[in-house]
């Protein structure tokens, strides 16, 4: 019956985004639906991805809870749920055990299917990474447990300050565009793209879904170097995500950020040179295509 409930509800949400076109347009609704949109995109992304996930930085109990609630009112389930099920996906990414790969399950079920209704993933193991260290923090706990309460509030707040317009255009139509923002991740971003670095798996660089998804499609980049806070490694690929981490320190609210390390940008300049000259190399195992270049960390470029 839950799943059967929650199968429902993601569908009617889904569905509504098409009433914007039964609603008066006005570009002040644009404006909401891109603030609805962005905001919850970055607490998904700061919180349950680089955060909880990656540990890519530390930040404080009081702004940990307020990106966590912000990322929650999503909905796209909850916290642990999530990042948990996202270190599977790099532990076996593209391989038997990745929750969602287009390349062992198919693009619907990467895409939507085993978020929805497949009972493998309903639960995670207490082993899990993400369990293991967060499931002691009761705020955190509680936002996991009821995870549909942040959009319900969400959706509530919407209808009583701008009626049908502002819960269309506040919560129906971004909550629709955000989750298949974060979708695309698992499916468009193993499927078309670039790829800077050689990986074992099959991730991929895609300007189209950094947009959208705050950062998070320079998805090749990320899966090279999973502990960085930033996914976009150079300046001009567009990561706010990681704008607003550096926000966050500058003013005492984050600290301890996972930087790239140098090695990995030689190593990016590297594969450029060989792939000039040879055909690209399958696996970033393969330590001979490095010869002569001095792999030693550094600090990254400015």
């Amino acid at each position: 019956m839950t799943k059967l409930l929650t199968f429902s509800i993601f569908w009617v949400v889904q569905a509504s985004a098409v009433l914007i076109f039964f609603v008066p347009f006005a570009w002040g609704l644009v404006l909401l639906w891109a603030v609805s949109h962005f905001l919850r995109a970055i607490g998904l992304t700061l919180a349950y991805h680089r955060y909880f996930a990656h540990r890519a930085f530390q930040m404080n109990r009081v702004a940990r809870f307020a990106w966590t609630l912000i990322g929650t009112a999503a909905m796209q389930k909850g916290p642990l749920w999530w990042a948990g099920h996202h270190v599977n996906h790099h532990r076996y990414s593209d391989r038997d055990g990745d929750p969602h790969s287009p390349m062992v399950s198919g693009f619907y079920y990467a895409h939507i299917g085993w978020f929805l209704n497949d009972a493998r993933h309903e639960r995670l193991a207490a082993t899990n990474p993400v369990m293991r260290d967060f499931s002691k923090a009761p705020e955190i706990v509680l936002l996991d447990q009821y995870f549909a309460v942040p959009p319900l509030i969400l959706a509530a707040v919407m209808y009583l300050v701008g009626g049908m317009p502002w819960l269309i255009w506040g919560f129906c139509l971004p909550t629709m565009t955000l989750s298949h923002a974060t979708f695309a991740i698992n499916t468009v971003n193993h499927l078309w793209g670039s790829r800077r670095f050689d990986t074992i798996d099959q991730s991929r660089n895609n300007a189209f879904t950094a947009f959208f998804a705050v950062g998070e499609g320079w998805h090749n980049n990320h899966h090279r170097y999973q502990r960085a806070a930033r996914n976009g490694f150079y300046w001009w690929e567009f990561d706010p995500t990681w704008y607003v981490i550096r926000l966050m320190a500058a003013v005492g609210l984050a600290w301890d950020l996972q930087r790239v390390p140098g090695r990995i940008y030689r190593e990016a300049a590297a594969v450029k040179a060989r792939r000039a000259v040879a055909p690209s190399i399958v696996s970033i195992l393969d330590a001979e295509i490095y010869q002569g270049v001095d792999l030693a960390d550094e600090a990254e470029p400015v």
